[in-house]
């Protein structure tokens, strides 16, 4: 019996978002660096989702490797890394802001405030701007 070869993750724009975000963690690790201001490998073992250290490490790797995260030496702290959102990370808000407001819409138990969804439907860009304004905010605040 011969084995079919897998297709390679590229090429298939599904396909190739799914080998770099379908995975929880890194799902919800873009979701600490986009919208939460998290960038230390300690900020993101608090996030409620209780990730284990292994995965952790193993996920900011993988992100870092895909060119979302850009792995920096803290420079308030010389011993700590932080992970900064790249240009390509940036580039998921809408899409990441649309499931979000797709979520709120089918989730009975939504955390999200009522308002988010109103305000991203009636204005993406402006919410998309928004959230663009905040991860500048915390990067020039680490950066000083």
């Amino acid at each position: 019996m011969t084995r079919r070869a897998k297709p390679p993750w590229h090429g298939c724009p599904t396909r190739y978002a799914a080998g770099i975000i379908g995975d929880k963690w890194c799902f919800l690790l873009l979701r600490d660096v986009l919208l939460h201001g998290k960038r230390s490998y300690s900020e993101f073992l608090e996030s409620p989702e209780r990730i284990s250290t292994n995965i952790l490490a193993n996920r900011l790797a993988k992100l870092e490797e895909s060119g979302l995260f850009d792995r920096q030496i803290d420079p308030r702290k010389g011993s700590r890394v932080l992970y900064f959102p790249t240009h390509k990370a940036r580039a998921l808000l809408p899409a990441f802001l649309g499931m979000m407001v797709w979520s709120t819409q089918f989730d009975d138990q939504t955390e999200a405030p009522d308002s988010f969804a109103a305000t991203f439907l009636e204005d993406p860009n402006a919410c998309v701007a928004w959230y663009e304004n905040e991860i500048d905010k915390v990067d020039a605040k680490i950066s000083g």
